[in-house]
């Protein structure tokens, strides 16, 4: 009886196991025949590439002539996928004249370097050839526009061995970044360009460069490398760049010198600027112009923090034109401005322990960075120098035409007394500012200030931390401190 029970039971398990097979072998074929029957009707043989693909249509004929004439036939017929949206040739009827440089671009932003059919068309934005991005939009019922441009869902997944054309109505045509409408604004907007330009810095990339020989006086010969940065746009605000969004709020040269007028007690008059102060004033001139994110006038918040971390407040902005989009954001024109004072009125700190524009009397004493959580950011710098008149220097950017107050502090370390000084921006010679210090007794990172300095003229300056009593061991002095600070004088009470 048992065996009889199992016997069926393997039976009954085998009649199914053989219906799922034939199941399973049923939607094979019939999938199959759907593949070929599409495969047969589709516009274009598998074997070719992506350029004889939109060459076989008469429609596009003018997208192929294009795709050709600047120079995208060779990487169309390259073994790697491509989406393409093609349009067709009456979008080419009204289309403005462009350079040959702005053909290029165009065109290349029809293309993408990755195969995409409608089953994956959504609302997103889609990386283009020219590094700029394609927005897609869904409006339901199967209906998508891509940069303005309706899609002709009819005309869809035309495809081929290395990818897929997608038929639509008009031609795209990218918008420039913030960084180039700026750069290709007319001489009315020279300043804002040149406070760009000023933080470009071309250098040899060694790494890359390979020594060829030396010359005559044995230094070392390259085929050089170079390379390019910007402080600005690689470390602040990347305005050059598709993936971040920015808001800017942009000053004709008008402006800039109305607003410059206002607050000429600190800085002088920009003629008499050498080129190093002239570029620190741009640096404060334009610290609220950009602000991260695209905000249209309206969306605009009341207050926010620019890219420089200064306040922008929509009270104090007019205008002349609002809302001008580009490809990473929106631009305001403005119609005045005014450079506020808590942008550049504020106290100057030296981190000592900062590498950066610090130099020492001697370099065969030692110089190092100490721990200590008392310090303003848990470190100091010891400089383990021996005599009267060693000293550690610091250069400091964007010192104003005014008078600060001078703090130091620093850990009860050493017996030597120190001395705060100023170089003269005549003589040349460093001007003490207060009495020298006894480090000893002054205890342990308590706050010394030593006096007052005014400044004749905005820019960078130089001050002095120097060694000026050795008792009560000759021979034998350090210099250990935190942090210098300069603080104006129309603040330091408060």
């Amino acid at each position: 009886m048992i065996r009889s029970i199992t016997y069926r039971r393997i039976m009954n398990r085998s009649l199914m196991v053989a219906g799922i097979i034939g199941l399973v072998v049923l939607v094979s074929c019939t999938l199959n025949d759907l593949w070929e029957d599409h495969y047969l009707d589709a516009p274009g043989r598998v074997e070719d590439n992506v350029l004889d693909l939109i060459g076989e249509n008469q429609d596009y004929s003018m997208f192929h002539e294009a795709l050709v004439k600047y120079g995208f036939g060779g990487m169309l017929s390259r073994n790697q996928y491509f989406t393409v949206f093609v349009p067709v040739n009456s979008a080419f009827e009204e289309a403005d004249e462009y350079t040959d440089q702005e053909w290029e671009k165009i065109i290349g932003f029809h293309i993408l370097y990755a195969k995409i059919f409608s089953k994956d068309f959504r609302g997103t934005e889609l990386l283009t050839t020219i590094g700029k991005y394609l927005k897609m939009v869904d409006h339901g019922d199967n209906e998508y526009t891509i940069f303005e441009s309706r899609i002709h869902m009819s005309g869809v997944d035309n495809y081929c061995q290395n990818g897929v054309v997608h038929e639509i109505d008009q031609l795209l045509i990218p918008k420039p970044n913030l960084y180039e409408y700026i750069m290709t604004l007319d001489t009315a907007f020279s300043i804002l360009q040149d406070f760009l330009h000023s933080m470009d810095e071309r250098y040899i990339d060694y790494e890359k460069s390979e020594r060829i020989g030396v010359d005559d006086n044995g230094n070392a010969i390259y085929d050089t490398i170079w390379r390019e940065e910007n402080y600005f746009l690689d470390h602040i605000a990347g305005l050059n760049r598709e993936e971040e969004a920015y808001t800017a709020f942009l000053p004709a040269n008008v402006q800039v010198r109305s607003a410059l007028d206002a607050v000429s007690e600190y800085f002088g008059e920009i003629g008499e600027l050498d080129e190093a102060a002239y570029d620190q004033l741009l640096f404060i001139t334009f610290s609220g112009s950009f602000v991260k994110g695209a905000f249209s006038h309206d969306d605009f918040p009341d207050s926010i923090a620019s890219v420089t971390g200064k306040p922008v407040e929509k009270a104090q902005l007019s205008f002349t034109e609002t809302d001008l989009e580009v490809s990473n954001g929106i631009i305001h024109l403005l119609g005045g401005m005014t450079i506020p004072k808590t942008y550049f009125l504020l106290p100057i700190t030296i981190e000592c322990d900062q590498k950066k524009g610090r130099t020492v009397s001697d370099t065969k004493y030692p110089i190092e960075q100490r721990s200590d959580t008392r310090a303003s950011n848990g470190s100091f710098v010891w400089y383990g120098c021996q005599f009267v008149g060693d000293y550690i220097e610091f250069a400091v950017d964007m010192v104003l035409k005014t008078t600060y107050w001078i703090e130091w502090t620093g850990p009860k370390q050493g017996p030597s007394h120190y001395q705060i000084s100023v170089k003269d921006e005549i003589t040349g010679q460093f001007i003490p500012v207060g009495d020298p210090v006894n480090n000893w007794t002054k205890g342990n990172f308590v706050v010394v200030t030593s006096g007052s300095h005014t400044f004749t003229e905005f820019g960078t300056k130089s001050l002095r931390i120097t060694i000026v009593d050795e008792l009560p061991l000759i021979g034998y002095n350090s210099i250990y401190v935190d942090y210098i600070k300069l603080i104006p004088d129309e603040i330091y009470d408060q």
